[in-house]
């Protein structure tokens, strides 16, 4: 198996672990941390030829980034309310900023890539400077705003992007999927419905 294919199906295994916590059975057990190593194994166990990681990546694909450390901040929250450590929860609770700018982040690429106007932002992923350049700036900027999740995604989607982490060569599909894009976007929208709701109660 290729090393690009092991790292994506990790990160597949990964999210499948995080989301099955959200069973409301899988909820209540005090050894939460224990079951979702155990369903990381399990993800990537084959069962005639075909792991249920493998079966996810063939129905999704790989898993941006920013996906992946989305995740890491929920399966973080979770550990931290049970372990009483509300310090660690404050820290990665604040998840707004890094919506934001997923959904700017998607709202300036997939309308035109996907032929809306002349200009396709696509193809700067394949290494250009500038973005390289404007990105280093964001993770900068990220860093002085005290917003450390954007700088650790934008850092370790450059980092995955230069060693060869997926079979992608294009830097923003290390940075962005789809499925993190209608997330951020949906949430971001479900957070203003609700601000409207109490401003007009």
């Amino acid at each position: 198996m290729r090393f690009t294919d092991i790292t994506a199906l990790a990160g597949i295994a990964f999210a499948i672990m995080v989301l099955a916590r959200h069973l409301p059975l899988i909820n209540r057990l005090k050894q939460i941390s224990l079951f979702g190593v155990l369903m990381f194994i399990a993800a990537l166990i084959p069962l005639d030829g075909l792991s249920v990681a493998e079966f996810v990546r063939g129905m999704l694909g790989d898993l941006s980034f920013s996906t992946l450390l989305l995740l890491a901040a929920a399966y973080g929250r979770v550990l931290s309310a049970r372990l009483h450590r509300n310090e660690i929860r404050k820290a990665i609770d604040d998840s707004t900023p890094v919506l934001g700018a997923i959904s700017l982040a998607a709202l300036a690429l997939y309308p035109f890539a996907l032929g809306v106007g002349m200009y396709d932002p696509y193809r700067l992923g394949y290494g250009d400077m500038g973005f390289l350049g404007g990105l280093l700036l964001a993770a900068l900027l990220a860093w002085v705003l005290r917003r450390p999740l954007i700088t650790l995604i934008i850092s370790l989607a450059v980092l995955g992007w230069s060693v060869g982490w997926y079979e992608s060569n294009n830097l923003w599909d290390y940075l962005l999927d789809p499925w993190v894009a209608i997330y951020a976007l949906g949430a971001l929208i479900k957070q203003g419905v609700l601000f409207v709701r109490k401003k007009i109660i």
